[in-house]
């Protein structure tokens, strides 16, 4: 009787996209966490990486043979290798935990070891919200308003859930921004660390979300089709994120000036100031006109943008107003006060921009002389800091 040894066999393509998700979680600081665990069993294909803190799992069908097996190679050195193949590969245990990968006429061979990684599953964990890829990727927008520093509680994004919707808020104390879903699941709150957020953003808009909590993790599970993606993370101490909902009560309930803007003409401006050098741009009116001017070493800008009707005057980050306004089409602003947040609203989706504190007596007296192309202009700025949330 013939032997019928163990193998799997599955498009490259396929391959290359599940070990290009997963080595997201790959990791140096141990020789361990730079690995990926594979496990052909049952017609499917599960590779899993960790970085000590947090991991990534993926599912995918492939046509396998005999008992199943499973192997432990460097995570980068076989991405690597299947991203330069293209038609079937054939996947073989070889030696101890390592795997033979043929693909044509190549033949390869990956070293493997037997430190395996951690598993992701958590019997104490319950399933706290379901929804939408498409849901979860609205929701996730905030993580452009925070922190970039992960040892900052501010490099989170917090997940609010109460049983009739679900919030996400995010900060880096001189913006602020929540989207808000009529979703609700089992109320609890907790935070993502940013880097976690940029993987939970490959989830597909058409795969099915589950969220799980215990007392120690979280993880999220995102179903499409015969695809399945697992991601793992410690929870964060939420208690120590600001209360932003106060603050976004008390600002979107004050009495002020609403405008629209198109979002691509405002950023546009706010880059272009950027582009020059400029890291603080003044918005305010001149007679209906809404303007933006700001001054550099290297040039003076001025810009008209829309219309309003009413009194700005308000001095904000340019590089915060056009990460801002990628969030946006035609946003709703309200201005209340000049050392008051702008604020912005469009569908679920609202953002705070602090304003910078700065002497605007030179701005009031350019305002009244007469207008010169960007070129020539000059205008006249004090070095400002924002205010924090």
């Amino acid at each position: 009787m013939t032997k019928i040894s163990n193998k799997g066999i599955l498009p490259s393509a396929a391959l290359s996209r599940a070990l290009n998700m997963v080595g997201r979680g790959s990791g140096k600081i141990d020789a361990a966490y730079e690995m990926v665990q594979l496990e052909i069993k049952n017609g499917k294909l599960s590779v899993r990486c960790f970085n000590g803190t947090m991991g990534i799992l993926a599912s995918i069908p492939v046509e396998d043979q005999g008992n199943g097996f499973d192997a432990i190679v460097n995570a980068q050195a076989f991405a690597s290798l299947v991203s330069s193949m293209n038609g079937p590969v054939t996947l073989t245990p070889d030696g101890r935990k390592g795997l033979r990968v043929e693909c044509g006429s190549v033949s390869v061979t990956l070293k493997g070891t037997t430190k395996a990684l951690p598993e992701f599953g958590d019997p104490a964990a319950r399933q706290v919200l379901k929804l939408s890829g498409q849901d979860l990727l609205e929701l996730l927008r905030v993580g452009n308003s925070a922190a970039t520093d992960p040892m900052l509680v501010f490099s989170s994004v917090l997940l609010d859930i109460s049983s009739s919707e679900t919030s996400s808020w995010a900060t880096d104390s001189f913006r602020a921004a929540t989207c808000v879903k009529p979703m609700g699941g089992e109320p609890t709150s907790f935070l993502l660390p940013l880097a976690f957020v940029s993987w939970m953003r490959t989830i597909p808009a058409k795969a099915t979300v589950t969220i799980s909590e215990s007392p120690n993790r979280l993880v999220v599970t995102a179903v499409d089709d015969n695809n399945q993606i697992s991601m793992t993370t410690p929870k964060g101490e939420h208690q120590k994120f600001p209360a932003l909902s106060s603050i976004f009560d008390v600002v979107f309930n004050t009495s002020g000036i609403l405008f629209s803007v198109e979002a691509a003409a405002l950023n546009q401006a706010a880059r272009q100031v950027k582009a020059l050098g400029g890291d603080t741009i003044g918005l305010y009116t001149d007679g209906n006109n809404l303007c933006l001017r700001a001054k550099t070493d290297t040039a003076g800008y001025n810009n008209t943008i829309g219309t309003v009707n009413g009194n700005i005057t308000i001095f904000l980050s340019s590089g915060f107003l056009a990460d801002g306004m990628t969030l946006f089409e035609t946003p709703e602003l309200l201005f209340t006060d000049a050392k008051a947040p702008l604020a912005a609203r469009e569908g679920n989706l609202r953002v705070l921009f602090m304003p910078k504190n700065m002497d605007d007596q030179v701005f009031r007296a350019e305002e009244k002389e007469q207008s010169v192309p960007v070129e020539s202009e000059s205008i006249a700025m004090e070095p400002a800091e924002a205010i924090a949330v």
